[in-house]
C-alpha cells in the first residue's frame, strides 16, 4: 500500500520556498494542529511574534491569520504586533476586531467582499510562503510603520 500523498498545506511547508525563510531566521514553524499552523515570526527589533494561520480549504480559500499568545494560544492584543497609522491599515489589533487587513487573508476579505474575486491568495504557486512573506515585509521594513513593544 502506497503512503498518502501530502496535502498542499504540507508541501508548501516543505517548500524552499518556506523553508529559505526560515534558514535566514525570518520564521519557525512550530506546528500544525489540523487545519492550523502555527508559526513564530521576527520582528525587526528581534522580537516574535505567533501566528495562527487558519488553513482550512487551503489554496482554495485564503488563509485566516491571527495572532496569539504563545502559551495559551489564546487571541488577544498583546499577541499582536502594533505601530503607527500606516501599520494599523493592515493589522487591526482592537479587541473587538482582530484581523489582517491585506487581500491574502480570509479576515480582510470578510471586511472587503470586493477583494475577493481578485483571489490573490492563489497569484503565487505557495499560499503560505506568500502569507508569510506579507508578514516578513510588514515586521521588518521599518517603513511600514511597525513599532516595538516596551519591554520591562
Amino acid at each position: 500500500m502506497a503512503a498518502a500523498e501530502p496535502d498542499g498545506l504540507t508541501k508548501d511547508l516543505q517548500s524552499a520556498e518556506f523553508l529559505n525563510g526560515e534558514i535566514a531566521g525570518f520564521w519557525k514553524y512550530l506546528k500544525r494542529v489540523g487545519d492550523r499552523v502555527y508559526i513564530a515570526i521576527t520582528a525587526w527589533d528581534g522580537d516574535h511574534y505567533l501566528i495562527e494561520l487558519t488553513c482550512d480549504n487551503y489554496s482554495v480559500e485564503p488563509c485566516l491569520g491571527r495572532f496569539v499568545d504563545p502559551e495559551s494560544l489564546a487571541c488577544v492584543e498583546s499577541a499582536w504586533p502594533q505601530g503607527n497609522e500606516t501599520f494599523g491599515a493592515w493589522f487591526k489589533w482592537q479587541p473587538a476586531n482582530f484581523f489582517i487587513c491585506w487581500p491574502g487573508d480570509r479576515g480582510g476579505i470578510a471586511h472587503h467582499a470586493d477583494w475577493r474575486q481578485q483571489k490573490y491568495w492563489q497569484q503565487t504557486g505557495n499560499p503560505l510562503a506568500q502569507y508569510m512573506e506579507f508578514l516578513r515585509t510588514c515586521l521588518t521594513v521599518r517603513g511600514n510603520g511597525y513599532r516595538p513593544r516596551n519591554k520591562l
